[in-house]
């Protein structure tokens, strides 16, 4: 199983590659390359203590490859590292390769690739890898299905015989007086009363799940539009992502992204929305052993920026 995997995913990142190299006759064919780089730093010290960076690369090839004619072939990588007061932010990466055939036909099956992590919400490491197919409907509006092959590390623990701990989640408590019956929950002096919480467990006699293997539908409708002489593009996808053997295990994604150019044709304006629903800890109080907090089920993200294509 492990060996079929390895092969995959060296077919997949090869795939593309062999294609563009096997061209018999490079005067007819075309092609646009676009290549942009984003990066911002930000450093405050005194009454905030904040470390924030951000890079990210994004390369798109466009054009015929052999006799395939109108694909795109895409590279996208971005990293977040951030510590507020010295504690992680925001901590995330993702790597993406996509492989697209006849990318503005009706009709367009593709090849993916994506390896990613998310420190903040318990994600260590998620690899997933197949192919779909993009079905264009009306004008601007598309539908896209694929069938992924996936591993996944979360930083979760497998109990043997813990029992309570006395241990409770913060979020229905309430800071008193010291004196009173109280609990040290490690911040400095802060003590709490517990009226209505839920008793959790230690990690002092557990074990770290491993990855999980298994594979998952990823459902993408989409609709992009470029409106004012392409000017302005607007870009908004919606992906349900359950796993095959465990429809209640599923991802929500939604994505805007809302691109302005600017009086220089290669600086644009870029408006980034983005909410994401996690079942896994929907209900679910798993705690986040750097902040003693349970991870929450929803994050969204508002960013504006600008980037520069080359």
């Amino acid at each position: 199983m492990k060996f079929i995997n390895k092969l995959g995913l060296y077919v997949l990142l090869l795939c593309p590659f062999i294609i563009y190299s096997q061209e018999t006759d490079t005067t007819k064919t075309e092609r646009e390359s676009y290549t942009s780089f984003d990066f911002s730093y930000s450093r405050d010290k005194g009454n905030t203590d904040l470390d924030s960076r951000y890079l990210g690369f994004s390369y798109t090839l466009i054009g015929d490859a052999g006799s395939f004619n109108d694909t795109e072939f895409l590279i996208d990588f971005n990293r977040s590292d951030d510590k507020l007061e010295g504690y992680p932010f925001t901590d995330d990466q993702s790597l993406t390769l996509k492989f697209d055939v006849w990318a503005n036909q009706r009709l367009s099956p593709f090849l993916f690739f994506q390896k990613s992590f998310d420190n903040i919400i318990g994600l260590q490491d998620r690899m997933n890898y197949g192919l779909g197919t993009k079905l264009g409907l009306l004008k601007g509006f598309s539908i896209s299905y694929a069938f992924l092959f996936e591993k996944e590390d979360y930083l979760l623990y497998d109990f043997t015989d813990s029992t309570g701990t006395g241990s409770y989640i913060y979020t229905d408590s309430v800071l008193v007086d010291t004196n009173d019956y109280y609990y040290d929950v490690g911040w400095g002096d802060q003590f709490y009363v517990y009226e209505d919480s839920t008793e959790i467990y230690a990690y002092t006699d557990s074990t770290e799940a491993p990855a999980e293997e298994f594979f998952r539908h990823s459902i993408r409708p989409k609709f992009k539009v470029k409106l004012f002489d392409e000017n302005i593009v607007f870009d908004y996808r919606f992906y349900y992502k359950p796993r095959v053997d465990d429809f209640e295990d599923y991802l929500l994604e939604h994505e805007l992204k809302i691109s302005i150019a600017t009086f220089y044709d290669a600086l644009s304006i870029n408006l980034n929305y983005s909410d994401k629903y996690n079942s896994r800890y929907d209900g679910v109080s798993i705690i986040n052993r750097q902040s003693g907090i349970a991870y929450k089920d929803r994050d969204t993200n508002i960013s504006i920026g600008f980037s520069i294509a080359l």
